[in-house]
This record gives structure tokens, C-alpha cells and sequence, in this order.
């Protein structure tokens, strides 16, 4: 195991650890010496994680609040091992009673454009397709059911020539890539962090404010809520031209990774049909309801 290798560098073995989140990454916490080990997968550029670790390392030299990569002197990172890619982070004490507000979410992302930005030229250009594409293969080399795919593909076809047309009303900088309230850690005293920065590019910044549109469509978020993250980032997403567009691509994320999970339970799985079954609805009317999973 990637992260047991890792520790046992550090002379931990065996290291006592506590599964945080497992997605495109695992995430163990390794309370006894207050570390996040986050495992990727084996196929991830060590190249591209050492620019995210130095990216976030620059970006906390200028005063934004992230959760930062670990000072160890006994490593560089990343440190590739043969069953993942391995990082290691600064754990946090969380406060579980602490909710995001939406305004606190929208100037977050403001002050991380702001701060970010004179590290544009670190990091590499906006790619969206690469891994919407690689899971959809998947699951077609699986042999789901072309009802579940097909319009999958279909979507991804379309939107790959709609995003050449984005006009980036923000401009093109800096932009996180999933800025959502999950990525936030709320510490006592109502410090916040960001975190999860594997996505992190240059690309148009509209997309980092994707998300919160995305969670009053789908997942139940207050209008009056939406309205403060408007207020506090300064720009509705809803005014842009190209939000049918971000819209849909964001959703197509989120389905494709959801997909991921077909068969291991009938609630995902019926989930999974009601997101495909509706992902080509209008972003202007209100949309059928989506359940986190």
C-alpha cells in the first residue's frame, strides 16, 4: 500500500491510519503526526503533483488560506511508489458543527483569483475532457448499457466544440477547478481553508463559480444563498453567455464520476439514470433534483 510505503520512510510501520475520502484520490489521516497522506493513483504525473504541491506552497507565501503540503525534510515530494503517488499534507484540527456559508464560499474563491494569480505561468492550461473521456471508455470496455453511455458521449461530442467558443468574461488566470463546499475546511474559531488542489490550471475563471450554480440546480441551495455568493465574488454566472455551457460540462463531470459506481448498490444506480435521464435539461428553469452520493 502506497501510503503505508511512504510512512514506513519516515520510520512509521506500521502507521495506524484513518480513511478521510476516497475518490480520485485516497485520503488517510495520520493523527500521530498530524499529517494527510493522499494517495494517487499509480498513472498520475509525479511532474504535474510537484507543480501542485509548489503552486499551493507559493500561493500560502502570499496570504491565501490553504491547507498546506507537509515540511519534511526527510522527503521530496511527490514520492512515487509502485501502487500510487503519494503527497503529504498538514492535518487540521475540523470543526464538525461549522457549515460554509455561501457568502464565505464566494469570497474565497475572490481572494484566491486575486492571490493566485501571479502564478499563472506555474501551471498548465485548462484540459476538461481528458478524464470525462478516460472514464466514459471505461465504461463502455465494461459493457454498460448504451442507454447509460450514449448520451454521455453524445454530450461530451457537443460540449468539446462549445468550450472552443467560451468567451472567459473573467479573463483567463488562475482558477482552482472544483470549488466546492467540500474543498473548504472549517477549523474552530471559523478559520477557513481551502484544499484539493489537483485540478488547479489556467483556464477561465467562470469556471470556479460552476459549482455553487450547480448545487442550487441540483442539490438544494437557496436562491437567497446563490445571491450571496454573487455578492460576495462580485459577477452572477447566470449573466454570462457561456453558462448553458459550463453548466452542462460541470454535471457531465459529476455523472461520469458517478458512473464509476454503477452496480454496486440500487440506489446508485437508479441515481445514476436520473442524472443521465436529465442532464440535458435547460439551466434557465428549475431542474429535477439530483441526491449527493
Amino acid at each position: 500500500m502506497a501510503a503505508f510505503d511512504v510512512l514506513a520512510r519516515l520510520g512509521v510501520d506500521p502507521p495506524d491510519l484513518e480513511l478521510l475520502r476516497f475518490g480520485e484520490n485516497a485520503l488517510y489521516a495520520f493523527r500521530e503526526r498530524r499529517l494527510v497522506v493522499r494517495v494517487a493513483r499509480p498513472s498520475t504525473d509525479p511532474t504535474h503533483v510537484a507543480q501542485t504541491v509548489e503552486f499551493v506552497r507559493r500561493v500560502a507565501a502570499r496570504g491565501m488560506p490553504v491547507s498546506e503540503p507537509a515540511d519534511l525534510t526527510e522527503l521530496v515530494q511527490p514520492v512515487v511508489t509502485s501502487t500510487g503517488v503519494v503527497t503529504l499534507w498538514t492535518l487540521h484540527d475540523v470543526d464538525e458543527g461549522c457549515r460554509v456559508s455561501a457568502a464565505e464560499l464566494g469570497g474565497l474563491v475572490r481572494q484566491f483569483h486575486e492571490l493566485a494569480a501571479p502564478e499563472a505561468d506555474l501551471l498548465d492550461e485548462w484540459e476538461p475532457f481528458g478524464l470525462i473521456r478516460s472514464r466514459l471508455a471505461a465504461a463502455e470496455r465494461d459493457g454498460f448499457d448504451r442507454s447509460l453511455t450514449g448520451p454521455l458521449v453524445d454530450l461530451l461530442a457537443s460540449l468539446e466544440t462549445a468550450v472552443d467558443r467560451l468567451s472567459a468574461r473573467l479573463g483567463i488566470g488562475v482558477m482552482h477547478g472544483d470549488m466546492h463546499y467540500g474543498n473548504v475546511l472549517c477549523l474552530p474559531g471559523r478559520r477557513l481553508l481551502l484544499i484539493d488542489f489537483d485540478q488547479v490550471c489556467r483556464g477561465p475563471r467562470e469556471w470556479d463559480l460552476v459549482p455553487n450554480l450547480v448545487t442550487v440546480r441540483r442539490f438544494g441551495l437557496a436562491e437567497s444563498d446563490y445571491q450571496e455568493f454573487c455578492a460576495a465574488y462580485g459577477f452572477d454566472l447566470r449573466t454570462s453567455p457561456d453558462v448553458e455551457t459550463l453548466v452542462r460540462l460541470r454535471e457531465l463531470g459529476m455523472v461520469s464520476w458517478l458512473l464509476q459506481q454503477y452496480g454496486t448498490s440500487a440506489v446508485i444506480d437508479d441515481e445514476i439514470r436520473l442524472r443521465v435521464g436529465t442532464i440535458g435539461e435547460s439551466v434557465g428553469p428549475p431542474a429535477t433534483r439530483w441526491w449527493a452520493h
